[in-house]
């Protein structure tokens, strides 16, 4: 089951990815579309499920395999995502918009290290 918690938190962190992406490309195509691209509930509500699920994978998987560099590694990329939300009105969207890609990249790695390490750890010891 924790592993499950992993691929959702892979799954969110890539959505907040692409989302990031579209936001920024998708009104220099599309004008029209620029009014509708940019809603900052949307972020709040992405980035509170994230901060509910990445304990339920993180917290199992360091008890797992005893690497602090991986909640190290996600704790980077969560403090990166709220900070551009809290940013959002002080700085450029293009700004926040890359911090946030840094983050949830951050997060994403974190996820498939954490898989990775609970994984070899399970086989060693069983």
């Amino acid at each position: 089951m924790k592993k499950v918690w992993d691929r959702v938190g892979i799954a969110l962190s890539s959505a907040c990815v692409l989302h990031c992406i579209a936001v920024a490309f998708l009104p220099l195509f599309f004008p029209a579309l620029e009014a509708y691209t940019h809603q900052t509930w949307v972020h709040m509500v992405v980035a509170v499920i994230i901060l509910m699920t990445s304990p339920l994978a993180f917290v199992p998987g360091y008890r797992k395999h005893g690497l602090s560099w991986i909640g190290l590694l996600a704790f980077c990329g969560l403090f990166l995502i709220l900070s551009s939300i809290i940013l959002e009105n002080h700085f450029s969207d293009q700004v926040t918009h890359l911090i946030s890609i840094g983050g949830s990249l951050l997060l994403v790695l974190a996820h498939f290290k954490n898989i990775q390490h609970s994984h070899r750890h399970h086989h060693q010891c069983c």
